[in-house]
């Protein structure tokens, strides 16, 4: 069953999965074709990350929920195309968690179509500077610019014809980078150091989860977590949902 959007204000989600077969390979951008991506989902408790809940995905021909995996350096996308989509039976998408990825969503002029892209330059520096929780919501010029290249680089194949599908006419909609999904994750370490804690730090993520609903996408992102500090380790989390929002479609 697929993951609904609604439970993404209270549930946190640690997604991860497959990959699917790819119908470009050219690194680092690669594409899938959504019936590839199909998976089946299911839900339980995540230790010693406290108060998180693991999402397990296998992938099946017949899933009402399409994956679009994540590596490092790498920028993955998929085309969405909503009335087949919903003709079988999917109802949900799903892409692995955001720690300084960025989403960018296109769709196709005139319908309710979308590609998303998950993008990564984890070589440029996660970063500004030293490792600082305070930096988490920032981005350097240069990581900024080879995040946008990638997803550059990866519409072209989209906007390209190919022998089994017509080019896409793409507009950009949306993005959801860390200077949006972290922005919570930081006040939550300046809440800990102003109550003196020290040698404070952020353990979560960011679940982007998509649903079907009435022949439209809906796209919402969440991010969870909690604070380590002095006296305070990983194993005494109790992750909770910080901060979510929808991405327009």
């Amino acid at each position: 069953m697929s993951i609904a959007v609604a439970t993404l204000a209270n549930t946190p989600y640690e997604i991860a999965g497959p990959t699917p077969a790819q119908v470009y390979n050219q690194p680092p951008i690669f594409a899938y074709d959504w019936n590839a991506a199909r998976v089946t989902t299911a839900t339980g408790p995540s230790n010693p990350a406290l108060g998180r809940t693991k999402v397990t995905l296998a992938l099946n021909a017949g899933g009402d929920t399409i994956f679009l995996p994540f590596q490092a350096d790498q920028v993955h996308s998929v085309y969405l195309p909503t009335a087949a989509i919903a003709a079988a039976g999917v109802t949900g998408f799903l892409t692995p968690n955001l720690s300084g990825c960025r989403i960018y969503i296109d769709k196709v002029v005139g319908t309710n179509d979308l590609v998303i892209y998950h993008a990564n330059t984890l070589g440029t520096g996660a970063f500004p500077g030293p490792y600082n929780p305070l930096n988490l919501d920032k981005e350097t010029a240069a990581r900024v610019q080879a995040l946008d290249t990638q997803y550059r680089n990866s519409k072209a194949y989209w906007t390209a014809a190919t022998p089994t599908r017509a080019a896409l006419n793409l507009t950009n909609v949306d993005g959801l980078g860390a200077t949006t999904y972290y922005t919570s994750a930081v006040r939550a370490v300046q809440v800990g150091q102003n109550a003196g804690r020290t040698s404070v730090d952020f353990y979560g993520g960011t679940s982007v989860v998509g649903q079907l609903v009435a022949g439209a996408w809906q796209i919402w992102w969440q991010t969870y977590g909690d604070i380590t500090y002095t006296g305070k380790t990983v194993g005494n989390l109790n992750m909770q949902v910080l901060a979510s929002g929808q991405l327009r479609t």
